[in-house]
C-alpha cells in the first residue's frame, strides 16, 4: 500500500497542472493573438491626434477670448519662429523670462524648508509653466505645414524635453528635477538678440569638436583600457593590506580617479609598491589631460583656417538657426513676386492665411478650407505685439 500512495500522489499533480495549465495555454494563446493583430501604428496616431484636438480645444475654445479666437497658421507661424518683428521678439522674451521663473521655482522647491512649507504653492507654479510649455510646443507643431521637421530638429527635441520629464515625474517622482533641462532653451536668446557672432562662434567650435570626436574616442578607450589595468595592478599589491581596495571595480575606481587629477582622497594606497605606482599614474594623468586638449586646439585652428580660405565666416549656417518652415517661406515669395491684385479680385484663406489671386477659386490650394472675400484679422499680432502690430 505505501509503494502506491506516491504514485497516486503523483498522477493527482500532474491532473491538477493540466487543469490549470490547459486554460492558461488558451489564454496566453489568444492574448498574444489578440495583441500580435494591433495596429500600434494607427493606435498612436489616434492618441496623438486625440491629445492635440483636446489641446486645440482647450486653447482657441476655453482659455483664448473670443476676439482672438479667429486664427491663421501664418500669423501663429510668424510670431513663434521669427524673431525679427517686434511682436516675435517680444513673444520669445517674454518666453525667456518665464523659463528664468520656472527656474527659480525648481531651485527654491530644492530647499528642504521651502519645500515643507511652500510645497504646494511651488508644485502648483512649476505646473503651471509646464502647461503654459505644452501649448507653446502644440502651437509651434500646430502652425507648420512639415511639424516632423521641427520635432525632430535640434530645438524641437529641446522644447519636447523641456516638458517631457514633468509628465514622466507622474510615474517615476525623481525625474521631476530634470524639469531643469528647460534652460537649454535660453540657447535662443543668440538668435532673438541677433547675436550673430555669437552663433558663429558656437558653430566653429561644434564643428572642431565634430572633427575631434573621433581622436577622442580612441583616446578614451586608451584610457579606459590602461585604467582597467592600472587598477589590477594596484589591487594586486593593496588588497592583502588594504581593506580599502577589496575588490577589482574599487581599484578601477580609484585609478580611473587618480589617472584624471581629480583625487578625492577616499582611496589611498599604504603600501610602498602602490604608493610608487600611484606616483606614476598621477605623472601619467597629466599626459592624458594635455592630449584631449591639443585634438581640439587643433581642429579649432584647422576650422578657422579652412573658414578664412573659403570666405564663409560671414553667415550663420543653416542647419545652427531655428528652424523654418520652407513651404512658408516659398510661399512669401510667390506672393511677393506676383502682380497686386485688387480687393475684389484677391479670396483669402481663413484658417492658413493663404491669399489666392485666382477668382474663381472656391477654395484654398493648400489646406481645402472655404475661401473668403475678407482677409484675417491680426488677431495674435494685436495680442503680442499691441501697437507694434502696425510695424511688421
Amino acid at each position: 500500500m505505501s509503494s502506491k500512495k506516491p504514485n497516486i500522489f503523483v498522477q493527482l499533480l500532474m491532473l491538477l497542472w493540466y487543469a490549470v495549465s490547459q486554460p492558461l495555454k488558451w489564454l496566453f494563446k489568444k492574448a498574444y493573438t489578440f495583441f500580435s493583430g494591433l495596429n500600434y501604428h494607427r493606435i498612436g496616431s489616434k492618441v496623438v491626434h486625440g491629445v492635440g484636438n483636446f489641446l486645440h480645444w482647450l486653447i482657441f475654445s476655453v482659455l483664448l477670448p473670443k476676439r482672438y479666437r479667429n486664427i491663421t497658421k501664418k500669423e501663429i507661424y510668424r510670431i513663434i519662429f521669427k524673431a525679427d518683428t517686434p511682436a516675435g521678439k517680444r513673444f520669445d522674451i517674454w518666453l525667456l523670462i518665464i523659463i528664468g521663473l520656472n527656474l527659480v521655482v525648481i531651485i527654491l522647491d530644492s530647499f528642504e524648508a521651502l519645500h515643507t512649507n511652500l510645497r504646494w504653492i511651488l508644485k502648483g507654479l512649476e505646473w503651471i509653466f509646464t502647461i503654459i510649455f505644452t501649448f507653446e510646443y502644440y502651437l509651434r507643431i500646430y502652425c507648420l505645414q512639415r511639424p516632423w521637421k521641427y520635432v525632430f530638429s535640434f530645438y524641437g527635441i529641446i522644447d519636447f524635453l523641456s516638458i517631457f520629464p514633468a509628465y514622466l515625474s507622474l510615474l517615476i517622482p525623481a525625474t521631476q528635477t530634470l524639469t531643469v533641462l528647460r534652460v537649454l532653451r535660453t540657447l535662443r536668446i543668440f538668435r532673438i538678440f541677433n547675436m550673430q557672432r555669437f552663433l558663429l562662434e558656437s558653430f566653429h567650435l561644434l564643428n572642431a569638436l565634430r572633427r575631434s570626436a573621433a581622436k577622442i574616442l580612441i583616446f578614451m578607450l586608451f584610457v579606459f583600457i590602461a585604467s582597467i589595468i592600472l587598477g589590477s595592478i594596484i589591487y594586486m599589491f593593496e588588497s592583502s593590506k588594504n581593506p580599502a581596495l577589496s575588490s577589482i571595480p574599487t581599484a578601477i575606481y580609484w585609478a580611473v580617479v587618480t589617472i584624471t587629477t581629480v583625487g578625492y582622497g577616499d582611496i589611498t594606497p599604504i603600501t610602498p609598491m602602490g604608493q610608487f605606482i600611484s606616483t606614476l599614474v598621477m605623472l601619467l594623468g597629466y599626459a592624458v589631460i594635455a592630449v584631449p586638449t591639443g585634438i581640439v586646439v587643433n581642429e579649432t585652428i584647422q576650422e578657422y583656417k579652412n573658414n578664412g580660405q573659403t570666405g564663409s565666416d560671414d553667415v550663420v549656417p543653416e542647419e545652427f538657426n531655428e528652424y523654418e518652415d520652407r513651404v512658408e517661406q516659398k510661399d512669401e515669395t510667390v506672393m511677393n513676386d506676383r502682380p497686386e491684385n485688387t480687393a475684389a479680385d484677391s479670396r483669402f484663406c481663413p484658417h492658413c492665411g493663404h491669399t489666392e489671386s485666382d477668382p474663381e477659386a472656391r477654395y484654398c490650394r493648400y489646406c481645402g478650407s472655404l475661401l473668403s472675400k475678407s482677409q484675417p484679422s491680426g488677431w495674435i499680432n494685436d495680442f503680442f505685439a499691441g501697437d507694434d502690430s502696425g510695424e511688421e
